[in-house]
């Protein structure tokens, strides 16, 4: 540390614009540098003030040779500008103002000349050709809540050999084929500019700092240029060349050459805390700067280097930072003939005291042999040590959680809060592997205080009209979860420390239902799941008649399947009205609606909300079964052998893989118990034999699903060999279990009976299904119900 270049780098955190300075410039520029806040918060005068000039374009009763009172106020700024003196203030109201406006006066350090826009909403527009503001030789000068765009050869904002100047909540900008900066600042010293927006597509450079320009701030800035490399070749965000400036907390997007560059003759330059988007050029690039301290930024999706120290840089630190994806992966605007990025590389002059540790990178796979450069060769960063003997504690992970009480404090430029101004702070989850006297500060320009994180699963039940919100899985925060509220969306709302709840609604509808995790700490998080609880008509099991299983979910994955013999709990589904003849189908075992969203779309449960994947238009076929086609792709749902019975919605007609039978609940596993015997219906040897009232207990030969067909009409399903029972030849022989579909043989009208028997009258020859008292088989051979042709279902 003996070098005299890193000796503002130790004063840096206690003023990074110097000790020097005066009084009232220093108390606004550590309120801006330090805690982020604003200086514009006071409500500006409205009464007569002799401190304010008044600048209305807009009113009557302005004139540019006024006194510039609220009752006369100047038309233009330009007046204004120059009667002002030392303590006043220029009150500049909303408009379009086309001028450029030079201050040739300057304040005091207790009593700087002020020039502000009314709020953050209602803004003074200087607009066209020349449009902006120059200083030139003047201090102590405040411009606040400005718009300045649309100048052509001069910076909007231009501040040259001047002091004490705080530019804040502005917004900058010149005309496309410029080639001035937006901002530029030369021989400027003790000064910021703070809390604004730059921006261009064909800008050259947003802010330019010359040699002669030392102890500025550029401070909570927003900078964004062109992304191609073909707009603006070798633009940068910000160009520093002077000494002991400081770039903190500013979010830098596009720019073809650098979104930040510290060039030779620049020295003792923090570079802090700055969220570095994507762009054609490198992320930061220390191109010969001196005792330059690159802490804590996070740099992503850079065409080249994210971070880039090269020239004859000397005395450079990079520590604490996070890049991500440096390179042209995927990025557009990337030059076709650049060389592949890396995340940090280090050349020339710098190899021989650059610092580089406690960063970390993620470069597209995991670990990359090309992710840091040492002296002109890409390697990887196992390789990268051995070279330089550097990065003992770098990492190379995606895992955000990796940068988590990681950094090493002791790093030059250290910003005790991160770029939002959050204090740091420790996860007590997270072990504490940091350096320096805060060994829980995070890597990267975000202090990561993790709050809870709401994470619900949320199932309906139409039949009874109610939604259950899990909210078991929720990520707890630094501290542990004391509360969970759920709002219903209907205007009920509970609060309770269990993380589970049920509600029922009194209509069908659409609600959004929030849920609300609450730490120990106070701190919460919540999450809003959209749901739709339409109108139950029935809860069913969909049986394919391609091979006679029922739809269900599979063991795993989502898409639904035909592959179980029986109707289970698992293969039940309500079905609901979604308007306009549509039907929606909820998996009662998932609680979800079943989704087919397009054209041959896997039919799966995905949502608790109808939208037109979740919507079909229900088709009654003329053998009884029924079609189902889904809104969203105009296809048929089928079931094939060819996709393992797996539902896709994918047919543009109706075959024998598109025809699903329709079971209630209530139909399902039912036995026939003769009346005339009291003996059960059984379907002997797996259904070889006819049908016979013979047994006198229930296994699975004498089970049978009924098959809604309509109008009355149902078929039996012998899940002993999962056929169709059959009035064989027409009614003349026995019934039997021998189909595998239906016709008019295997139709019957399920006929109850006033003692809650039933009969079964056959569709082949419209006669009863009898069960004789001596056990022949049973046959449909009479034309009326009497004793032996009524049995109990059961």
């Amino acid at each position: 540390m003996d070098n005299p270049a890193h000796y503002w780098l130790r004063l840096a955190p206690v003023s990074p614009l110097g000790a020097c300075m005066h009084r009232h410039t220093m108390a606004g520029l550590a309120a801006i540098a330090v805690t982020g806040g604003s200086l514009l918060s006071a409500t500006p005068a409205q009464a007569a003030d002799p401190a304010v000039l008044y600048v209305r374009q807009l009113s009557t009763a302005c004139s540019d040779t006024g006194p510039g009172t609220l009752e006369q106020p100047f038309c233009s700024i330009a007046p204004a500008a120059a009667m002002v003196s030392a303590g006043q203030t220029v009150d500049v109201g909303n408009g379009i103002y086309r001028e450029h406006i030079t201050i040739t006066r300057s304040g005091t350090p207790d009593q700087p000349i002020v020039f502000r826009s009314p709020s953050p909403t209602s803004r003074a527009n200087l607009v066209g050709s020349t449009a902006g503001f120059t200083i030139d030789g003047q201090h102590d000068i405040q411009i606040q809540r400005f718009l300045a765009t649309g100048a052509t050869d001069l910076p909007a904002l231009d501040l040259r050999n001047a002091s004490g100047i705080i530019v804040e909540g502005g917004s900058f900008g010149v005309a496309d084929g410029s080639s001035a900066p937006a901002v530029r600042l030369a021989g400027v010293s003790q000064s910021a500019v703070t809390r604004s927006h730059i921006a261009g597509q064909e800008l050259t450079a947003g802010v330019t700092l010359d040699a002669a320009t030392t102890g500025v701030s550029l401070t909570a800035l927003t900078i964004n240029g062109a992304t191609s490399y073909s707009v603006a070749d070798h633009s940068v965000g910000i160009r520093v060349d002077g000494i002991g400036n400081a770039i903190r907390n500013n979010v830098i997007g596009g720019f073809t050459g650098a979104a930040i560059t510290v060039e030779a003759g620049a020295s003792s330059t923090l570079v802090v805390n700055n969220h570095i988007t994507g762009g054609a050029g490198h992320g930061i690039r220390n191109h010969g700067g001196v005792g330059t301290a690159i802490t804590n930024n996070t740099v992503r999706n850079r065409c080249r280097d994210g971070i880039r120290v090269d020239g004859a840089s000397s005395g450079v630190s990079v520590q604490n930072n996070l890049l991500i994806m440096n390179g042209p992966f995927g990025q557009t605007g990337c030059e076709p003939s650049v060389e592949l990025g890396v995340e940090i590389g280090v050349h020339d002059g710098a190899v021989k005291d650059t610092v580089v540790d406690y960063n970390n990178a993620d470069h597209y796979s995991s670990p990359s042999p090309r992710i840091y450069a040492w002296n002109g060769v890409q390697m990887s960063l196992s390789a990268f040590r051995a070279a330089s003997g550097r990065a003992a504690h770098d990492l190379e992970t995606y895992d955000p959680r990796a940068a988590y009480d990681s950094a090493n404090s002791a790093a030059p430029g250290y910003p005790a809060t991160d770029r939002l101004g959050t204090a740091r702070v420790d996860d007590p989850a997270v072990p504490n592997t940091g350096a320096g006297p805060v060994t829980y500060a995070d890597r990267g320009a975000l202090e990561t205080i993790r709050s809870p994180l709401a994470r619900t699963s949320v199932t309906l039940d139409l039949a009874a009209a109610t939604v259950k919100v899990d909210a078991t899985t929720s990520d707890p925060g630094f501290a542990p979860i004391e509360s969970y509220r759920f709002d219903f969306g209907d205007g009920t709302s509970i609060t309770q420390t269990s993380p589970v709840a049920s509600h029922h609604y009194a209509k069908p509808g659409e609600y959004a239902v929030s849920t609300k995790v609450t730490g120990t700490d106070g701190r919460s998080g919540t999450r809003t799941d959209q749901i739709s609880v339409l109108r139950w008509t029935g809860t069913v099991g969909l049986l394919a008649l391609d091979n006679l299983n029922y739809v269900a979910p599979p063991p795993v994955g989502t898409q639904l399947r035909s592959y179980q013999a029986g109707l289970t709990a698992a293969g039940q589904f309500d079905l609901a009205d979604a308007g306009s003849g549509q039907v929606a189908i909820l998996s009662r075992a998932t609680g979800t609606y079943v989704a087919a969203g397009y054209a041959g779309a896997a039919v799966t449960m995905t949502t608790v909300r109808v939208t037109d994947p979740q919507r079909f238009t229900l088709l009654r076929n003329a053998d009884g079964s029924i079609s189902l086609k889904s809104v969203a792709g105009g296809r048929y749902v089928s079931a094939t052998s060819a996709d393992s019975y797996h539902l896709v919605a994918d047919k543009t007609t109706i075959g024998t893989t598109e025809k699903f039978y329709r079971v209630t609940v209530t139909g399902a596993d039912r036995s026939l118990k003769a009346r005339t015997n009291n003996q059960y219906v059984t379907a002997d040897s797996a259904g070889v034999k006819p049908l016979t009232a013979n047994r006198t207990s229930r296994g699975l030969a004498e089970r049978f699903d009924l098959v809604d067909l309509g109008n009355g009409q149902v078929a039996l399903l012998a899940r002993a060999n999962n056929r169709f029972v059959t009035a064989d030849n027409a009614g003349a022989k026995p019934l039997i279990a021998n189909h595998t579909s239906v016709g008019s043989w295997e139709r019957f009208t399920l006929v109850r009976n006033a003692d809650l028997t039933v009969s079964l009258r056959a569709g082949a020859n419209n006669r009863y299904v009898t069960a004789d008292r001596s056990g022949r088989p049973l046959i449909a051979d009479c034309p009326s119900p009497g004793i032996k042709q009524r049995f109990i279902l059961s």
